[in-house]
């Protein structure tokens, strides 16, 4: 059976379990598979949810709002001349590290909330560059998809079901699920691992012991 969007993955979550013709259960899956979503974003970052977008900096600015899909950075550039790879720090140290009000060219930042704090306050307007990993886009309509779905319906599959156990109670088939499930997710962590560090030099660290 296709697994192109939300209207097939229901429909074969339901087939799977034979209660296509359960009305209570079949309006249960959205759940079974939101409630995947929500463990799989908390759990797993993948190259396919880096992206990038451009924040705008005013003059004397302090913090500027994240993308409403924001999960976490993966660098914060300052568009000046020459670029600038802003530092992270913990909003306490940021403040703590600079104190001054005085405007110059930011140098750090920290998020808080869904606001990120630059410090010190700028010198004057900067677009800032963000790689980040955006969280993953819930499936809603029955023509909805993502780039999950599309690159990795068995994984939406298996993880829908594994959620759909509690419902069932004691349904004999939750360890074949969960073990499709880890083995699908860690493919999937693997392809992401090489993806991003195929072409990335090999590093020897020597230990060396002084006596």
């Amino acid at each position: 059976m296709a697994l192109s969007n939300f209207g097939e993955l229901k429909t074969s979550i339901a087939a799977e379990l034979t209660r296509t013709g359960d009305t209570a259960f079949v309006a249960k899956v959205p759940d079974f598979v939101r409630l995947f979503e929500v463990n799989f974003q908390r759990d797993t970052t993948h190259r396919l949810q880096q992206t990038t977008d451009t924040l705008s900096l005013a003059a004397s600015g302090e913090s500027v709002a994240l993308p409403s899909d924001y999960v976490s950075a993966e660098a914060v550039i300052l568009e000046s001349s020459p670029k600038v790879t802003l530092e992270n720090k913990t909003i306490r140290d940021l403040f703590n590290e600079y104190p001054s009000t005085a405007t110059a060219r930011p140098a750090a930042y920290a998020i808080l909330g869904s606001t990120m704090y630059l410090r010190p306050p700028s010198d004057a307007a900067y677009s800032i560059t963000l790689f980040y990993n955006a969280g993953l886009t819930a499936l809603s309509d029955d023509t909805d998809t993502n780039w999950l779905l599309t690159n990795y319906p068995d994984i939406y599959l298996y993880g829908s079901l594994v959620h759909s156990a509690p419902y069932l109670e004691d349904d004999g088939r939750l360890q074949v699920w969960l073990g499709l499930y880890d083995r699908a997710i860690a493919a999937l962590k693997g392809e992401s691992a090489r993806a991003v560090y195929s072409g990335a030099p090999l590093k020897t660290q020597l230990d060396v012991m002084i006596v």
